[in-house]
């Protein structure tokens, strides 16, 4: 009979030394982050939400364990803030969170429910910004809705040189002549008729204003001419 050769393994050490090194390091690192402490807090792009409101929100007041919280929690949490519309979440090794936002663009103060009116269509109770024109009284729901759409392609600029919004609805005797017609008061001392068909033409106002070289009166932009109307006060 043939003898079983019989075949000794050995033990590969610096293999298993490998292994043993990768899975330290691995826990090494775990435990470093898992009580990483968050040591700067660096907040981009919000204008109208200050940072402590957002540090706030999020629970870090006090500067927690970064790697504790997850990127998905401070999302939800910051959704909850009706001026943000979008938010990037960064962590860095160093104890750095970075927070990226994006914000919705205040419109007006509307002052039948004293809202704020934003441009993604929600409306807050918030009325400390400075700098948005008020609308003054009623506006159909249906007209409302465009007013709010059509703003939000206005620069901001702009909105911000009009202190007061009036529904002024174009009638002769009991005719309509045009539902969609608005009256606006600027912070310079101009007046400004406008409806919702040209109201682009807003954007042009920083420049029809310089012409107009310090006289005072009232714009007619609701014309779909490219003629600017202007008539001096009385």
């Amino acid at each position: 009979m043939k003898k079983k050769k019989v075949v000794k393994r050995k033990i590969k050490w610096k293999v298993l030394l490998k292994i043993f090194f990768l899975l330290f390091l691995v826990g090494l690192i775990f435990y470093y982050l898992f009580n990483l402490k968050t040591k700067h807090i660096v907040i981009i792009g919000n204008n109208y939400v200050s940072d402590n409101e957002i540090i706030t929100t999020i629970g870090f007041k006090d500067y927690p364990y970064l790697f504790r919280v997850s990127n998905k929690d401070i999302k939800e949490k910051l959704n909850n803030l009706a001026m943000l519309t979008s938010v990037d979440i960064n962590k860095s090794i160093f104890g750095t969170l970075t927070i990226t936002v994006q914000e919705a663009k205040p419109l007006f103060l509307n002052r039948n429910n004293n809202k704020l009116v934003l441009n993604n269509f929600k409306e807050i109770d918030s009325t400390d910004i400075n700098g948005v024109p008020t609308l003054i009284n009623y506006v159909p729901d249906t007209l409302y809705h465009r007013l709010i759409e059509n703003l939000s392609q206005i620069d901001q600029n702009v909105i911000n040189l009009i202190s007061e919004i009036e529904y002024q609805p174009w009638k002769n005797n009991d005719v309509m002549i045009d539902e969609t017609r608005f009256f606006l008061r600027m912070t310079d001392g101009n007046s400004v008729y406008i409806n919702l068909i040209n109201i682009s033409k807003l954007n042009n106002y920083i420049e029809i204003f310089a012409s107009l070289e310090g006289k005072k009166g009232i714009l007619y932009l609701d014309s779909s001419s490219d003629k600017i109307s202007f008539s001096l006060y009385n």
